[in-house]
């Protein structure tokens, strides 16, 4: 946990979630995409800063641009990615092909659709081309591609990092903005992301619950979702 935080944060955050979020069992994780590296890319990368049914449109394109090539997208990996986005004729292209032209930042930022690629590259670099080689990977290998996939623009707070293995299957929190107020409310001031995402996990194992089902449901009702 980070130097801020305490056992009574821990607590606090324990006990709102008890009381606004409904029984532990219907804490459920997100389907995410287990087999589907390419997928969660997509998804984390484009996911930033935006309201959620844009990416649900990306992902339905992304989707149908495969299924036309005969392609089954639930599986495709990281390279699987990067020969798509190349054969669309590169980044900007395939921003056309999934009609999004979002970037990572309204100033100087680039195409969401670069950034998806740069991700995908480093995730190959670093030895993980699918969702399995992702949820197994361990250290050095991890931290390595954790750095690459940071250093790509917009991506730098480590949240798309998170979502991304959070998606893969992997028990992560997806400190966003809605995770951080939530907390904030429990603890009587602005987490950092990483914080959040400490305090989450903390309360996660002492009410041994599923991580991501937690994750998913303070999501799910911090953005008016029920």
């Amino acid at each position: 946990m980070t130097p801020m935080s305490s056992d009574g944060d821990v607590a606090r955050l324990a006990v709102q979630c008890e009381q606004l979020l409904g029984p532990t069992d219907s804490w459920t994780p997100p389907e995410g995409y287990p087999d589907g590296l390419a997928l969660c890319i997509i998804d984390a990368v484009w996911s930033m800063g935006v309201r959620y049914g844009g990416v649900r449109r990306v992902v339905r394109r992304y989707r149908g641009l495969r299924a036309d090539e005969g392609a089954d997208p639930g599986v495709d990996g990281a390279r699987d990615l990067i020969i798509a986005i190349e054969r669309t004729g590169g980044s900007d292209a395939f921003s056309a092909a999934m009609d999004n032209k979002h970037r990572t930042s309204t100033r100087s930022g680039i195409l969401k659709a670069e950034a998806v690629l740069l991700c995908a590259r480093a995730l190959v670099a670093a030895g993980m081309e699918s969702a399995a080689d992702f949820r197994g990977a361990v250290e050095p290998m991890t931290s390595a591609a954790e750095r690459a996939w940071r250093a790509v623009p917009g991506q730098g707070s480590g949240i798309s990092w998170r979502y991304a293995r959070l998606l893969a299957g992997v028990q992560e929190v997806k400190p966003d903005r809605m995770i951080t107020r939530f907390v904030a409310r429990a603890i009587g001031r602005t987490p950092t992301p990483n914080e959040a995402a400490d305090l989450v996990t903390a309360v996660a194992a002492g009410l041994n619950v599923d991580l991501r089902g937690l994750d998913h449901r303070i999501w799910r009702f911090q953005s008016g979702r029920g």
